[in-house]
């Protein structure tokens, strides 16, 4: 549906992005998970918001022109896909053990 190349730049743009993003995000979603209460839709938002929005904009401000905006770059869709992804690494870490503290 997307352009895999779009997909992976963004993925690789919100792994490697700010670390106080991913840090947060990651730490957040560890309690949830640690506790229980870890809903898999409000994750992909969660995400979206917090390590794919800000990947978006800073990708598009470095690597593209100053008329192009960020969301029509990377649409909506093509977001939650990424943000999936990142959800199911993380659900993988998170099934063996791996937590961030």
């Amino acid at each position: 549906m997307f352009d895999n190349h779009a997909i992976t730049e963004l993925q690789l743009t919100a792994e490697n992005h700010c670390g106080e993003y991913v840090n947060m995000v990651w730490k957040t979603l560890s309690k949830k998970h640690k506790a229980g209460v870890f809903d898999y839709e409000r994750a992909i938002k969660y995400v979206d918001r917090y390590m794919i929005i800000p990947a978006a904009k800073d990708y598009a401000m470095c690597h593209c022109s100053m008329t192009q905006s960020w969301h029509s770059l990377f649409p909506k869709a093509l977001r939650m896909e990424v943000a999936e992804n990142i959800v199911e690494s993380m659900l993988a870490e998170f099934r063996i053990g791996n937590y961030w503290n």
